[in-house]
């Protein structure tokens, strides 16, 4: 039906409420890409989904050069379903999670046609293997942040992108940390707690062995840390912590540095003798000026890959003082960490700074 209006011939109803909300959905993408990534920094492309490597890479045939290229999703690390042993070869042997991760990107994108958004300048456009960075929109869904919201991904930043908005990505990863899904359902299952850290002892940042980490087991059973694991910082695999048996003992306390037991004891010798001591099977010390800042995190890990514990910190909490001799204390054990190192995180109730004393939670 067709209506006439001063010899006029008027576009029919449901064909104004087609272009109506074809152009409500424009600007709803829209938004939906302003909110989580910076646009005047990014350049992007269509393509359709050919291949789902895993859940953090994807292969796309561009539209406008016909060229099949690989993207890692920008800002996020699911976990691996294979490795590669001593002889090179792969491995199928999936993390937790990694099957659920893979699923649910092929689900979401695979044989679609996406829009990838890249930054404008190439030096962040590649990673070391020359994949194609990338935020991976389909249709009014960001795949990079429904993973870290689904608890599927976690962050992982390889340089300061001028495209991601961090916070957002924060506040998405947050969102699964606090529901405790996925990736994060076995958040402190073994009551392992990280109380104290020392990351940035004043004058140097590595090498003397100074640089500790403290924790707590504040469970009911023994808890034998032998192959349990750490990632640290842009890590993407896991490093071995001990590969020897260690009981920690309910309310006993540990401290991990990477020197021998006598060298850092004579570091701080006010540690106490009952406290124990694990020389970590892997070097360790922390990027102490990371970019970005939001970066800054410290992962403890079960042999069979579960999240036990997770440390997001900024050395602004330092009371404000970086290289100021000051550690960091945890004051809160049982409220489960949001993520954000900001002026105003929320975690930021969760410690407070004072002078190192490893071996002793107050």
């Amino acid at each position: 039906m067709k209506y006439v209006m001063k010899n006029k011939v008027l576009p029919s109803l449901p064909l104004i409420f087609l272009f109506l909300t074809l152009k409500a959905e424009i600007i709803e993408k829209r938004d939906v890409i302003n909110l989580y990534i910076n646009n005047g920094n990014s350049t992007h492309f269509e393509g359709a989904v050919t291949y789902v490597n895993d859940g953090d890479t994807i292969e796309v045939k561009r539209n406008d050069t016909g060229q099949t290229v690989k993207i890692r999703l920008l800002g996020i690390n699911t976990p691996e379903e294979r490795h590669q042993d001593e002889s090179g070869h792969w491995i199928y042997d999936p993390e937790p999670y990694a099957v659920e991760a893979f699923n649910y990107t092929y689900n979401l994108v695979y044989n679609k046609t996406v829009t990838i958004y890249t930054a404008s300048d190439q030096t962040y456009q590649t990673d070391p293997y020359g994949r194609i960075l990338g935020v991976v929109v389909s249709g009014k869904r960001v795949l990079n942040i429904e993973l870290l919201r689904e608890g599927l991904a976690k962050r992982l930043f390889y340089n300061e992108n001028p495209i991601i908005k961090f916070e957002q990505w924060v506040k998405a990863e947050g969102s699964a940390r606090k529901r405790r899904i996925n990736l994060w359902s076995h958040y402190h299952q073994n009551r392992i707690v990280i109380t104290e850290v020392y990351p940035d002892p004043p004058g140097n940042e590595t090498g003397t062995g100074e640089e500790f980490i403290e924790i707590k087991n504040f469970g009911k059973k023994p808890v034998n840390l032998k192959n349990w694991l750490f990632m640290m910082d842009r890590d993407t695999h896991y490093r071995q912590l001990t590969l020897n048996d260690f009981i920690l003992n309910p309310g006993e306390v540990c401290v991990v540095s990477t020197v021998d037991e006598q060298t850092f004891r004579n570091l701080f010798p006010s540690m106490p003798s009952n406290a124990k001591y694990l020389k970590s099977e892997d070097e360790f010390y922390f990027s102490n000026n990371p970019h970005p800042v939001e970066q800054r995190i410290f992962y403890l890990v079960t042999p069979e890959k579960y999240i036990e514990e997770v440390l997001t910190f900024s050395l602004d909490w330092f009371d404000g003082v970086r290289n100021g001799g000051k550690s960091l204390h945890r004051a809160n054990f049982r409220e489960i960490e949001y993520g954000s190192i900001d002026a105003n995180s929320p975690d930021k109730s969760l410690f407070y700074a004072d002078n190192p004393d490893p071996g002793v939670v107050q």
